[in-house]
């Protein structure tokens, strides 16, 4: 059993990619860094599409090779706005995109990409506890300065720290526990499931991530190795209830009617998992850390999975952290005054990443917006897009800026035509089709175990 007064350098709080970076960048150093998950690895999570600027992590972490060869290329992403499609190739970036020199990412296995990256920080020396559950933060006069812990096998333990990060994705132990985590409007949700298949698009085949907007919501195709996709939707809760369907029926149905879902993989598909449910998943917390404690990745704020930027997020806000723990006087508690500049950096993030995400909703209500956007590929606009959807979303918060303005110009002068095809009508997915827009019949609905509350990135 753990000495209760032992006091270790670092406590972090989940073993997803968020958490496991803190724990081999500060093991490998030296630092005494240990790691409580919940889970045992390898376990189930979606956010399977990641992003380039990704990469130069991947080389720091050490894990780069054997991501390199258990997983598929991807080249980028393309959104499809009915028939019309938006590419973002990694290789067309503008000059100055950190990730020139390598234009490219990976569609993962999560559970094979979370278990690489956690056996990295196991091997430089990290100590991780897995079946291990937060059950109270320590503290002594407002500092946490530790977790009580209970594991799978009856243990009651204390662990103490010069600092806990918190790493737990959407659960977001610390500022749930404090009460400063909140959801945030509007109120989405994601459904989706794995299939086995082959794909019948040259872009899936190639490794490219594919997603296709419907109104005020969206489908994505993703490759997997070993015939097998993900395949999913993002929605508003409100929008999901007034379907009158359960998960399982509403991922059937977009697979038979969406035109990326249904003509993207060979009709002999066949739904290999449970289909889950992660609901309400735009959160932010009030602050991103206080005395004695500092969150990383969805732990600090998720705003939504359409540009793929939550496991980069993730490592990117974890590699802030511990290269600034790192620096600071060792042992001596870490004080708050460490993480300013973190949270000033992280805002900025959420921000220009909330713009752009803001932007591609108007567009999904909008064919004005859509007509817009498809009209200016190529030159300046593509450049600087496929820069912000490789990862560097800070450089181009100007950019994104601009996009959101000229959107909401756009949407509002020439607003939406709802008569172009049934996804683009408010009432797409409501059970009631409307005379003029006949809306396809789902069919019986599959079985379903919906999991609530699993993250879509980390």
């Amino acid at each position: 059993m753990q000495t209760a007064m032992k006091q270790h350098d670092v406590v972090i709080l989940g073993g997803g990619p968020a958490g496991s970076t803190v724990a081999t960048l500060m093991a490998s150093q030296g630092f005494d860094a240990v790691v409580v998950e919940k889970e045992h690895f390898p376990r189930f999570h979606i956010g399977e599409s990641l992003l380039p600027a990704s990469v130069t992590i991947f080389e720091r972490l050490g894990v780069h090779q054997p991501i390199r060869d258990a997983f598929i290329r991807k080249p980028g992403g393309k959104w499809l706005y009915g028939e019309k499609e938006v590419p973002g190739e990694f290789s067309q970036s503008d000059t100055k995109a950190t990730f020139k020199q390598n234009p490219y990412s990976y569609l993962v296995e999560r559970s094979t990409f979370d278990k690489i990256l956690i056996d990295r920080s196991i091997e430089v020396g990290a100590d991780v506890r897995f079946g291990t559950e937060v059950t109270e933060l320590i503290t002594d006069n407002g500092r946490v300065t530790g977790v009580r812990c209970h594991d799978d096998q009856g243990q009651n333990y204390e662990l103490h720290a010069r600092l806990v990060v918190d790493a737990s994705g959407l659960r977001s132990v610390i500022p749930s526990k404090l009460r400063i985590r909140h959801l945030t409007e509007p109120h989405r949700m994601g459904i989706y499931a794995q299939y086995t298949a082959k794909p019948t698009r040259d872009d899936v085949k190639a490794g490219w991530f594919i997603g296709q907007m419907f109104y005020d919501g969206w489908t994505w195709l993703l490759r997997l190795p070993g015939d097998r996709f993900s395949v999913g939707t993002v929605m508003t809760v409100d929008r999901f209830k007034k379907s009158g369907l359960s998960p399982a029926a509403m991922l059937d149905r977009l697979v038979k009617e969406n035109p990326l879902l249904n003509e993207g993989m060979t009709i002999d598909r066949e739904r290999i998992s449970d289909v889950m449910v992660t609901g309400n998943m735009g959160n932010s917390s009030e602050r991103l850390a206080g005395d004695g404690w500092v969150a990383v990745g969805d732990a600090a704020y998720f705003i939504d999975p359409c540009y793929s930027s939550g496991v980069h997020l993730a490592m990117k806000s974890a590699e802030m952290v511990a290269d600034q723990v790192m620096a600071a006087p060792k042992h001596k508690a870490v004080e708050l005054s460490l993480f300013t500049r973190y949270q000033k950096e992280m805002r900025r993030h959420e921000k220009t990443v909330h713009n752009m995400v803001d932007a591609f909703y108007i567009a999904s209500r909008n064919t004005s917006v859509q007509k817009m956007v498809t009209s200016c590929q190529g030159g300046y606009f593509s450049r600087k897009f496929v820069t912000f959807v490789g990862g560097d979303f800070q450089k181009n918060a100007s950019y994104v800026s601009r996009v959101r303005v000229y959107s909401k110009i756009t949407a509002k002068l020439f607003g939406n035509d709802a008569t172009r095809s049934a996804e683009n009508h408010p009432e797409y997915l409501h059970p009631v089709a409307q005379a003029d827009q006949p809306i396809a019949a789902t069919g019986k609905p599959t079985e379903d175990r919906s999991m609530a509350a699993i993250s879509l990135t980390d």
